[in-house]
């Protein structure tokens, strides 16, 4: 099994080659897992 990656990929506000689409080791993502919730939304109901 071989793993294909696109030609493009959108990366900082802007599509680039999939090569280019670095991030660098200090990102905050990378070191907090932060970006694991990016999309999750929360609702106040009234159980909590």
């Amino acid at each position: 099994m071989t793993q294909t990656y696109p030609e493009f990929i959108w990366h900082n506000g802007a599509i680039k080659p999939w090569a280019e689409a670095t991030t660098h080791v200090m990102a905050h993502a990378l070191h907090y897992g932060s970006s694991v919730f990016e999309g999750i939304r929360s609702y106040k109901t009234q159980r909590g």
